[in-house]
């Protein structure tokens, strides 16, 4: 048996989240253990090299809306490390009737864009005179459907949304999702209002779309770096509540604190709370999480054609293609990829196929590299070629999913001490997450 201070912190699970709460604990001076069952740290983020070039499995960028990725590098020293993505990122593709077709952030481009016909370009326009709206949850296909019609949807939202959550709009829920459009439609009666209006609001720091020299990555190698003699690598089997706190459970050790973090996900959560609260388990555990199948290709530069630049391109379901999208990661961040290549990030799998699951991954790679060639309209074979599939990858917040968070937070106040964190409860980004562990560990220190 090992006894921890009552003060000192026992987090679960070694993704961004739980590495995001050890280093705003460490930094606070916040005595901690961190659990992880794996290996290695960094959950689902994975950087490797090949051919010189950087291949991201997981996240291939972060978006910095407000300074706290570049704060969190100058803390530990990887700033200089930093990279910007190029301006390319802001040109994107959407396929329609199997072929590329540019889109930018400019209503001259959604007007002169070929994503959506006529008809659909005048329903679009007439969104801030539709009046009709929906109190209370609802998927995100219907309201928008109401706001901006069928075929923006099909041809726009879903796209977009497949290549985030790679999750079904029909499913997804409005209020867990798009909170602040729910809210827009709302208050101002209409969606594009409700943006104009907040585009007034001057933000303090300008957002910027950031990576690392050595991918992704390097930033939770550097946290783990920095706090490892506060890590166990050994897997929790149970938890239990008792009079003191709390009793964690591995295989052959008890832990007890007085303060238990997860972030752990929450099927695995699920399981280890199965004894502690079977209800809340249960809930845990119903939670979908989509899988997802990360493949690295990289094309010989003089055999592809690499006139157009941009962040790549994304597939609507209704095309009928098996590939999501893809990245073309040397135009978004050249300094990853070796010169002479073309690198792409081939995206499969979420809601719609599953069956990824079942089949060789090797069938999937080749099906998908031959929908990418035609779409790309090359007949160029890989230099190399590499995939990884996440079986669970992308927690889905289904229509309801706001009552379920509201269960979870009456779970935790009724066990002070206990607290329940991840991409499950404060978003799918990594900044979503590094956001989230910050907030928490100021609540925790407080009370401590």
């Amino acid at each position: 048996m090992s006894n921890l201070t009552s003060k000192e912190v026992i987090i679960l699970g070694g993704g961004i989240s739980g590495l995001s709460v050890a280093w705003f604990l460490h930094r606070k001076g916040i005595p901690f253990k961190l659990f992880e069952k794996q290996d290695e740290t960094g959950g689902a983020i994975s950087s490797k090299m090949a051919q010189e070039s950087v291949m991201d499995f997981g996240p291939n960028s972060l978006r910095d809306r407000n300074g706290n990725i570049r704060e969190l590098a100058e803390d530990l020293g990887i700033s200089n490390d930093l990279i910007q993505i190029s301006e390319a990122f802001k040109t994107r593709y959407i396929v329609r009737d199997r072929s590329l077709q540019e889109l930018k952030p400019s209503l001259f481009s959604l007007i002169s864009t070929k994503i959506l016909s006529p008809k659909a370009k005048l329903r679009l326009l007439k969104e801030p005179f539709v009046k009709d709206g929906v109190v209370g949850d609802e998927s995100i296909g219907d309201f928008l459907e109401r706001r901006i019609g069928k075929e923006a949807v099909d041809y726009l939202a879903d796209p977009v949304f497949s290549g985030i959550y790679a999750g079904n709009i029909y499913r997804m829920s409005k209020e867990s999702v798009l909170p602040k459009l729910a809210e827009y439609e709302q208050d101002y009666g209409s969606i594009a209002w409700g943006a104009i209006r907040s585009k007034k609001e001057k933000k303090a720091i300008k957002p910027i779309v950031l990576s690392f020299r050595k991918g992704i990555q390097q930033l939770t190698e550097a946290i783990t770096e920095r706090i490892s003699g506060h890590i166990l690598y050994d897997e929790v089997k149970a938890l239990e509540k008792s009079e003191s706190g709390y009793k964690v459970l591995t295989e052959d050790e008890e832990f007890w604190s007085s303060n238990v973090i997860s972030c752990i996900p929450a099927y695995s959560l699920g399981r280890i709370l199965r004894r502690f609260d079977p209800e809340i388990s249960a809930e845990l555990v119903s939670i979908d999480y989509v899988p997802m199948l990360s493949t690295q290709v990289l094309f010989n530069a003089s055999e592809i054609d690499v006139k157009r630049k941009g962040f790549g391109f994304l597939i609507p379901r209704k095309e009928r293609i098996r590939l999501l999208g893809a990245i073309w990661k040397s135009s978004i961040f050249p300094e990853l990829t070796a010169d002479g290549y073309f690198h792409a990030t081939l995206m499969t799998g979420g809601a719609h196929d599953r069956g990824i699951l079942t089949g060789p991954v090797e069938e999937v790679e080749e099906e998908i590299l031959k929908e990418y060639c035609e779409l790309m309209e090359t007949d160029a074979s890989p230099a190399f070629i590499k995939s990884h599939l996440w079986k669970k990858a992308i927690p889905q917040f289904d229509v309801g999913y706001e009552q379920k968070k509201q269960k979870l937070q009456q779970f935790e106040s009724e066990n002070p001490g206990l607290h329940l964190g991840g991409n499950y409860r404060w978003g799918v980004s990594v900044p979503d997450c590094i956001q989230g562990a910050e907030e928490l560990v100021e609540g925790v220190t407080a009370l401590l």
